[in-house]
């Protein structure tokens, strides 16, 4: 079978699923003015630590599964793959998520654990879901039918609860059902047309083993990218909690199109290989450049009115905090394409990993300096730099990797 166009599949994966991703901007209004600063703050606390969780439970399936089942070949072994991640995540989430719930209830504000709880588990359940599998198969269409379209449903059904009882809770406990109920579905489907034997407890530590570089690489990123929410809520007043709070919300929201971005390239690079891999990697690379440096400026220009518009008055952020979270989204975009398209396929996990870790130390000791010092404005400092600093570190590998492609 001819594989799709570019065009198309890039459409595919953009068009809905973006819907999709900007779809909490529908009901987020009604829950940071309903749950007011002090909530609104825990909310996005709660989401940070569930973010950190989903890490843990999705033991890098998200970042190496795509190039894993792209490269597979036949529909009966991507199966095992996928039987594989779905033992080891659910046996993960049941140590990780009462865990998850001590930390979100001890990090929230007095009066909204359960909102800060229940924003976690939202997050964290995330890692159980089956859209880097269609990912990696170029399959746009299930995640917009499993995925996409019910959580846009979801969440705009969640915003008129809301706007009508005033319970924010109703939000993240939507987010949850959808998220349960699509993979369900879809992994029955898949499972159901692609029988086979799961793994046995005997090789449960060798797929521990296998996937643990990858896994600790995202652990340290997550354990990076999680920690200025919660920081500042514990340390500084709710105003200004709820304010770093938005901006992190809106830059959080924006990474989806990075990350769609390289699930739309995986496959595509994956088809060819030396030279032409070389080219078609270059010209991903230079698209979510672009696309990171776009949504610098546009975090830094329309960033502070949207965060009033959106998250009204008492939750909306300062220029300098939105400024310096787009510098964020510009490294991430870079380091997403850098390790989706470059080091992940080349088998360079490893390497990866070492970055990230080298960028964590580094960083986190510094979010924590400057967040004590400075404040919110000081976390995000830190946050830019810990992601520059682990963009920066993985560019000689992958130009390795480029003159290897080159030569071939």
């Amino acid at each position: 079978m001819t594989p799709p166009p570019l065009s198309r599949r890039l459409v595919g994966f953009l068009l809905i699923p973006a819907f999709a991703a900007a779809s909490p901007l529908i009901v987020l209004p009604f829950v940071s003015r309903n749950a007011g600063p002090a909530g609104w703050a825990s909310a996005i606390a709660g989401e940070s630590v569930g973010t950190l969780a989903a890490i843990a439970i999705g033991y890098g399936w998200a970042s190496i599964g795509p190039a894993i089942v792209s490269v597979a070949g036949e529909d009966m072994r991507r199966a095992r793959i996928y039987r594989d991640s779905i033992v080891i995540r659910v046996l993960l989430a049941v140590v990780v998520l009462p865990l998850l719930a001590i930390v979100c209830w001890f990090v929230a504000s007095p009066g909204f654990e359960w909102l800060s709880v229940l924003m976690g588990t939202q997050g964290a359940l995330i890692a159980l879901s089956f859209t880097w599998y269609c990912a990696g198969v170029g399959d746009p269409r299930t995640i917009i039918v499993f995925d996409a379209a019910p959580r846009l449903i979801a969440t705009v059904a969640a915003a008129g609860a809301i706007a009508a009882t005033g319970i924010v809770e109703l939000y993240p406990m939507a987010g949850i059902l959808v998220t349960l109920g699509g993979t369900a579905l879809f992994t029955w489907r898949l499972l159901r047309r692609n029988p086979g034997p799961w793994p046995t407890a005997r090789e449960i530590p060798g797929l521990m083993r296998k996937g643990a570089p990858v896994a600790l690489n995202d652990a340290a990123l997550s354990g990076y990218s999680s920690l200025p929410a919660p920081l500042v809520n514990v340390t500084s007043p709710p105003i200004a909690a709820a304010g770093f709070a938005s901006a992190e919300k809106m830059l959080k929201l924006g990474q989806f199109l990075p990350m769609t971005l390289a699930n739309a390239f995986q496959s595509w690079v994956a088809e060819t290989d030396g030279a032409g891999r070389r080219r078609r990697i270059l010209l991903a690379l230079a698209v979510l450049i672009a696309g990171g440096l776009a949504g610098w400026g546009g975090l830094a220009v329309l960033g502070p009115w949207a965060s009033t518009v959106l998250f009204g008055e008492e939750a909306s952020s300062s220029i300098g905090i939105l400024f310096t979270m787009g510098l964020v989204f510009a490294f991430f975009s870079f380091r997403t394409g850098l390790t989706r398209l470059v080091l992940f396929p080349a088998g360079l996990a490893t390497p990866v990993m070492r970055a990230t870790l080298i960028a964590t130390a580094l960083g986190a000791p510094l979010m924590i300096g400057l967040g004590l010092g400075w404040g919110p404005i000081g976390a995000a400092i830190g946050y830019a730099a810990t992601e520059g600093a682990a963009a920066a570190l993985l560019v000689p590998r992958s130009l390795h990797v480029l003159r290897a492609l080159a030569n071939a």
